[in-house]
Protein backbone atom coordinates (compact mmCIF):
# COMPACT_ATOMS: atom_id res chain seq x y z
CA UNK A 1 0.00 0.00 0.00
CA UNK A 2 1.20 3.28 -0.95
CA UNK A 3 2.35 5.80 1.98
CA UNK A 4 0.94 8.41 0.69
CA UNK A 5 -2.64 8.04 1.84
CA UNK A 6 -2.74 11.86 3.39
CA UNK A 7 -4.36 14.30 0.96
CA UNK A 8 -1.78 16.90 2.88
CA UNK A 9 0.89 14.86 1.46
CA UNK A 10 2.55 16.06 -2.32
CA UNK A 11 4.91 14.61 -4.91
CA UNK A 12 7.51 17.16 -3.50
CA UNK A 13 6.76 15.98 -0.30
CA UNK A 14 6.74 12.11 -0.87
CA UNK A 15 10.44 12.63 -2.22
CA UNK A 16 11.73 15.28 -0.11
CA UNK A 17 11.71 17.97 -2.72
CA UNK A 18 12.18 21.64 -1.74
CA UNK A 19 10.62 24.67 -3.23
CA UNK A 20 12.92 26.60 -5.65
CA UNK A 21 14.92 29.55 -5.12
CA UNK A 22 16.19 32.06 -7.85
CA UNK A 23 19.83 32.87 -7.81
CA UNK A 24 20.10 35.27 -10.69
CA UNK A 25 19.30 33.54 -13.61
CA UNK A 26 19.43 30.06 -12.01
CA UNK A 27 16.72 27.95 -10.37
CA UNK A 28 18.05 25.94 -7.47
CA UNK A 29 15.99 23.26 -5.41
CA UNK A 30 17.17 20.20 -3.03
CA UNK A 31 16.14 16.84 -2.54
CA UNK A 32 16.32 14.80 0.77
CA UNK A 33 18.06 12.01 0.07
CA UNK A 34 17.01 8.59 2.20
CA UNK A 35 19.23 6.16 4.40
CA UNK A 36 18.50 3.52 1.56
CA UNK A 37 19.80 2.58 -1.72
CA UNK A 38 20.08 4.95 -4.48
CA UNK A 39 17.49 4.78 -7.00
CA UNK A 40 17.67 7.18 -10.40
CA UNK A 41 13.53 6.58 -10.25
CA UNK A 42 13.84 8.75 -7.05
CA UNK A 43 15.28 11.45 -8.77
CA UNK A 44 11.67 11.77 -10.86
CA UNK A 45 9.83 14.86 -9.59
CA UNK A 46 13.19 17.02 -8.96
CA UNK A 47 13.83 16.46 -12.22
CA UNK A 48 10.36 17.80 -13.71
CA UNK A 49 9.77 20.29 -10.56
CA UNK A 50 13.26 22.16 -11.46
CA UNK A 51 12.46 22.20 -15.19
CA UNK A 52 9.62 23.19 -14.76
CA UNK A 53 10.00 26.06 -12.48
CA UNK A 54 12.71 27.55 -14.54
CA UNK A 55 10.46 27.29 -17.86
CA UNK A 56 6.98 28.33 -15.78
CA UNK A 57 8.68 31.85 -14.47
CA UNK A 58 9.94 32.78 -17.90
CA UNK A 59 6.66 32.36 -19.16
CA UNK A 60 5.42 36.42 -19.53
CA UNK A 61 1.64 36.67 -19.73
CA UNK A 62 0.55 32.85 -20.63
CA UNK A 63 -1.24 31.67 -17.60
CA UNK A 64 1.13 28.11 -17.32
CA UNK A 65 2.77 25.59 -18.12
CA UNK A 66 3.22 21.36 -19.57
CA UNK A 67 5.90 19.17 -20.06
CA UNK A 68 6.10 17.65 -23.85
CA UNK A 69 9.70 15.59 -23.57
CA UNK A 70 11.77 15.20 -20.49
CA UNK A 71 15.64 13.28 -21.16
CA UNK A 72 17.75 12.47 -17.93
CA UNK A 73 21.37 11.28 -18.75
CA UNK A 74 22.47 9.88 -14.83
CA UNK A 75 26.11 10.19 -14.54
CA UNK A 76 26.42 8.26 -11.47
CA UNK A 77 23.15 6.44 -10.31
CA UNK A 78 24.23 5.11 -7.16
CA UNK A 79 26.77 6.07 -4.30
CA UNK A 80 25.37 9.51 -3.67
CA UNK A 81 26.60 11.23 -1.09
CA UNK A 82 23.62 13.00 1.53
CA UNK A 83 21.96 14.54 2.97
CA UNK A 84 20.52 16.33 -0.17
CA UNK A 85 20.99 16.61 -3.76
CA UNK A 86 21.16 20.07 -5.32
CA UNK A 87 19.17 20.83 -8.82
CA UNK A 88 20.35 23.93 -10.73
CA UNK A 89 17.88 25.08 -13.80
CA UNK A 90 18.48 27.11 -16.21
CA UNK A 91 16.41 28.51 -19.68
CA UNK A 92 18.53 27.43 -22.99
CA UNK A 93 15.60 28.69 -25.52
CA UNK A 94 12.73 30.87 -24.76
CA UNK A 95 9.81 32.12 -26.91
CA UNK A 96 6.24 33.03 -26.34
CA UNK A 97 4.73 29.44 -26.90
CA UNK A 98 7.44 27.81 -24.42
CA UNK A 99 11.11 26.96 -24.72
CA UNK A 100 13.99 24.21 -22.96
CA UNK A 101 15.58 24.25 -19.55
CA UNK A 102 18.41 22.63 -18.46
CA UNK A 103 19.33 21.22 -14.95
CA UNK A 104 22.72 19.90 -13.59
CA UNK A 105 22.18 17.77 -10.51
CA UNK A 106 25.04 17.53 -7.93
CA UNK A 107 25.54 15.38 -4.42
CA UNK A 108 26.75 16.91 -1.19
CA UNK A 109 30.53 16.07 -2.29
CA UNK A 110 29.66 18.23 -5.43
CA UNK A 111 29.82 14.76 -7.70
CA UNK A 112 27.65 14.92 -10.70
CA UNK A 113 24.54 12.70 -10.69
CA UNK A 114 22.58 13.66 -13.53
CA UNK A 115 21.83 16.33 -16.02
CA UNK A 116 18.41 16.39 -17.97
CA UNK A 117 16.63 18.77 -20.37
CA UNK A 118 13.16 19.68 -20.39
CA UNK A 119 10.90 20.93 -24.03
CA UNK A 120 7.90 22.85 -22.01
CA UNK A 121 5.06 24.68 -23.64
CA UNK A 122 3.19 27.46 -22.51
CA UNK A 123 -0.67 27.01 -21.89
CA UNK A 124 -3.85 29.50 -20.99
CA UNK A 125 -6.53 28.45 -19.31
CA UNK A 126 -5.57 27.15 -16.44
CA UNK A 127 -4.75 27.94 -12.95
CA UNK A 128 -1.20 27.16 -11.37
CA UNK A 129 0.78 27.97 -8.64
CA UNK A 130 4.67 27.69 -8.62
CA UNK A 131 6.03 30.15 -5.74
CA UNK A 132 9.55 30.72 -5.72
CA UNK A 133 11.26 30.99 -1.87
CA UNK A 134 13.42 33.28 -0.45
CA UNK A 135 16.43 30.47 0.69
CA UNK A 136 16.28 26.88 0.54
CA UNK A 137 14.57 24.57 3.21
CA UNK A 138 15.44 21.31 2.54
CA UNK A 139 12.20 19.44 2.92
CA UNK A 140 11.80 16.18 4.80
CA UNK A 141 11.76 12.68 3.55
CA UNK A 142 8.65 10.75 4.70
CA UNK A 143 9.49 7.64 5.96
CA UNK A 144 9.49 5.09 3.54
CA UNK A 145 9.16 7.40 0.80
CA UNK A 146 13.25 6.53 -0.10
CA UNK A 147 11.94 3.47 -2.04
CA UNK A 148 9.67 5.07 -4.39
CA UNK A 149 7.53 1.77 -5.16
CA UNK A 150 6.20 2.32 -1.61
CA UNK A 151 5.93 6.13 -2.14
CA UNK A 152 4.17 5.47 -5.42
CA UNK A 153 2.23 2.01 -4.18
CA UNK A 154 2.98 0.48 -7.05
CA UNK A 155 2.96 -3.04 -8.18
CA UNK A 156 5.40 -4.89 -10.50
CA UNK A 157 4.60 -7.98 -11.87
CA UNK A 158 7.56 -9.33 -15.40
CA UNK A 159 5.73 -10.20 -18.37
CA UNK A 160 7.17 -12.26 -21.79
CA UNK A 161 8.31 -9.59 -22.90
CA UNK A 162 9.36 -7.27 -20.16
CA UNK A 163 7.25 -6.28 -17.49
CA UNK A 164 4.41 -4.11 -16.10
CA UNK A 165 4.01 -1.46 -13.19
CA UNK A 166 0.48 -0.57 -12.30
CA UNK A 167 -0.01 2.84 -10.08
CA UNK A 168 -3.30 2.73 -8.04
CA UNK A 169 -5.62 5.59 -8.13
CA UNK A 170 -4.60 8.35 -6.22
CA UNK A 171 -5.37 12.19 -5.71
CA UNK A 172 -1.71 12.94 -3.86
CA UNK A 173 0.19 12.12 -6.48
CA UNK A 174 -1.33 15.13 -8.64
CA UNK A 175 0.28 18.19 -9.90
CA UNK A 176 -0.99 22.06 -9.54
CA UNK A 177 -3.89 21.28 -12.49
CA UNK A 178 -5.04 18.01 -11.04
CA UNK A 179 -3.33 15.37 -13.21
CA UNK A 180 -0.07 12.98 -12.76
CA UNK A 181 3.05 14.89 -11.52
CA UNK A 182 5.08 14.64 -14.75
CA UNK A 183 8.07 13.33 -12.52
CA UNK A 184 5.93 10.99 -10.46
CA UNK A 185 5.40 9.51 -14.49
CA UNK A 186 8.75 9.65 -14.76
CA UNK A 187 9.63 7.74 -11.36
CA UNK A 188 7.30 5.35 -12.64
CA UNK A 189 8.31 5.06 -16.37
CA UNK A 190 11.88 4.19 -14.83
CA UNK A 191 10.01 1.49 -12.13
CA UNK A 192 9.28 -0.45 -14.97
CA UNK A 193 11.97 -0.43 -17.13
CA UNK A 194 14.26 -1.52 -14.42
CA UNK A 195 11.76 -4.46 -13.61
CA UNK A 196 11.85 -5.38 -16.97
CA UNK A 197 15.45 -5.11 -17.30
CA UNK A 198 15.56 -8.09 -14.53
CA UNK A 199 16.87 -5.73 -11.63
CA UNK A 200 20.39 -6.42 -12.36
CA UNK A 201 20.68 -2.80 -14.57
CA UNK A 202 20.73 0.76 -13.90
CA UNK A 203 19.19 3.77 -15.85
CA UNK A 204 21.60 5.47 -17.86
CA UNK A 205 19.57 7.55 -19.96
CA UNK A 206 15.40 8.22 -19.99
CA UNK A 207 13.36 10.37 -22.22
CA UNK A 208 9.50 10.86 -21.64
CA UNK A 209 7.16 11.93 -24.00
CA UNK A 210 3.78 13.83 -22.61
CA UNK A 211 1.13 13.41 -24.89
CA UNK A 212 -2.07 13.98 -22.79
CA UNK A 213 -2.82 14.47 -18.74
CA UNK A 214 -3.15 11.58 -16.60
CA UNK A 215 -5.86 10.79 -14.57
CA UNK A 216 -5.04 10.68 -11.26
CA UNK A 217 -8.94 8.62 -10.07
CA UNK A 218 -7.95 5.75 -11.82
CA UNK A 219 -5.04 3.32 -11.96
CA UNK A 220 -2.51 3.56 -14.65
CA UNK A 221 -0.43 0.70 -16.00
CA UNK A 222 3.10 1.32 -16.98
CA UNK A 223 3.68 -1.40 -19.67
CA UNK A 224 7.64 -2.17 -20.59
CA UNK A 225 8.92 -3.92 -23.42
CA UNK A 226 12.37 -4.97 -23.46
CA UNK A 227 13.53 -3.64 -27.49
CA UNK A 228 17.39 -4.84 -27.27
CA UNK A 229 18.82 -7.34 -24.36
CA UNK A 230 22.45 -7.09 -24.24
CA UNK A 231 25.26 -8.53 -21.84
CA UNK A 232 26.04 -4.91 -20.79
CA UNK A 233 23.77 -2.69 -22.24
CA UNK A 234 19.38 -3.17 -22.16
CA UNK A 235 16.94 -0.52 -24.32
CA UNK A 236 13.58 -0.95 -22.62
CA UNK A 237 10.22 0.73 -24.29
CA UNK A 238 7.71 2.06 -21.85
CA UNK A 239 4.12 2.97 -22.51
CA UNK A 240 2.14 4.76 -19.87
CA UNK A 241 -1.66 3.27 -20.34
CA UNK A 242 -5.05 4.27 -19.46
CA UNK A 243 -7.58 1.78 -17.92
CA UNK A 244 -9.37 1.86 -21.47
CA UNK A 245 -5.74 1.11 -23.11
CA UNK A 246 -4.81 5.03 -24.37
CA UNK A 247 -1.24 5.67 -24.50
CA UNK A 248 -1.00 8.49 -22.54
CA UNK A 249 3.32 9.17 -22.48
CA UNK A 250 6.14 6.71 -23.52
CA UNK A 251 9.59 6.66 -22.70
CA UNK A 252 12.58 5.00 -23.88
CA UNK A 253 15.27 4.02 -21.66
CA UNK A 254 18.89 2.85 -21.85
CA UNK A 255 19.73 0.69 -18.79
CA UNK A 256 23.49 -0.44 -18.34
CA UNK A 257 24.96 -3.14 -15.94
CA UNK A 258 26.79 -1.74 -12.85
CA UNK A 259 28.95 -4.61 -11.89
CA UNK A 260 31.22 -7.25 -14.16
CA UNK A 261 27.97 -9.79 -14.00
CA UNK A 262 27.96 -10.75 -17.78
CA UNK A 263 24.81 -12.22 -18.05
CA UNK A 264 21.62 -11.09 -20.02
CA UNK A 265 18.83 -8.90 -18.83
Amino acid sequence: MSIATDLGTTPQSLFGVSRAVRIGDVNRMTMTVGDGEASTAALGVLVDDILGFTLYHRRGDRDGLVSATLSVDFARPTGWHGPHLTADGTVETLDRDGGLASARIVDAAGALVARATLWGSFVDGVTQSRPIATEITPAPLLEGACDPVDALGAAIERTETGARVTVPPNPVLANAIGSMHGGVLTCAHDLAAGAAAGGSMRSASLTVNFFTPVHVDVATVFDATVVRAGRRVCVVRVSALSPAGRELSTAAVTLRRDSDDATSC
